[in-house]
This record gives C-alpha cells, sequence and structure tokens, in this order.
C-alpha cells in the first residue's frame, strides 16, 4: 500500500509523457481546425480557404509534407497560437467555436499570415 502512494504521483506525472508530434502533424492539426469553422463569421474573410480547404491551405503552408519544419512563425508560437483551436477537446471531432476560431485570428496575425501563405 505504501508503494502505492509513492508510485502514483509518478505514474500521473509521467503519463502524458511521450515523444511531442512532429512539426506538419500540428500544422495539419491546425489547418484541420480552421477548416472546420472556416465558414465562421471574421475567418473567412482572413483566411481564403478555396473550395477545398485543407488541400489549399496544406498547399500554401508545405505542412502537408513529412519533412516539414517550422521556421516563421516558430513551433513555439503556432502552439501558443493554437490553445483556443483546442479549447473544446484536443481532438479534431469537436471542432472548435466560432468565437475561439476568431481569437485565433484576431490574437495571432503572423500565424495567420503563414496560413494564408503569404511571407511574413
Amino acid at each position: 500500500m505504501r508503494y502505492l502512494f509513492i508510485l502514483w504521483p509518478v505514474a500521473w506525472l509521467t503519463a502524458c509523457s511521450g515523444p511531442e508530434a512532429p512539426d506538419a502533424a500540428v500544422c495539419r492539426d491546425v489547418v484541420t481546425r480552421l477548416c472546420q469553422t472556416s465558414a465562421c463569421p471574421g475567418v473567412a474573410e482572413q483566411l481564403p480557404p478555396g473550395l477545398d480547404c485543407e488541400a489549399t491551405l496544406l498547399a500554401r503552408t508545405g505542412c502537408g509534407a513529412e519533412e516539414f519544419t517550422f521556421s516563421s512563425p516558430t513551433r513555439e508560437r503556432v502552439l501558443d497560437c493554437r490553445e483556443p483551436l483546442i479549447r473544446v477537446g484536443t481532438t479534431t471531432e469537436r471542432p472548435p467555436s466560432c468565437e475561439d476560431t476568431f481569437q485565433f485570428v484576431v490574437d495571432c496575425p503572423d500565424v495567420m499570415t503563414f496560413f494564408r501563405g503569404e511571407e511574413p
């Protein structure tokens, strides 16, 4: 029983550890979440997605390639900006709210520039 009290905190602290997702996976996750809400007011105007939103954004960013890595914006900046997009859940089965996506658009103009395929 004593070991349970000692090992439980260790198990709990390491439960979410593991290798971090590759940059390409992080980028594709943001693309999916942006496309799920691309019809929201204030989002479509800032992110003209074309007819096939995901294909368009993957082509603009280059993150469809497994060897993709962030440079500008940095990985850390994208992860910080992504927080409102994952507020309702970490899986893409639950899309972000329009309000959360609009917060992403407003708070992260540099990252939005990247997803529009423009130079920062």
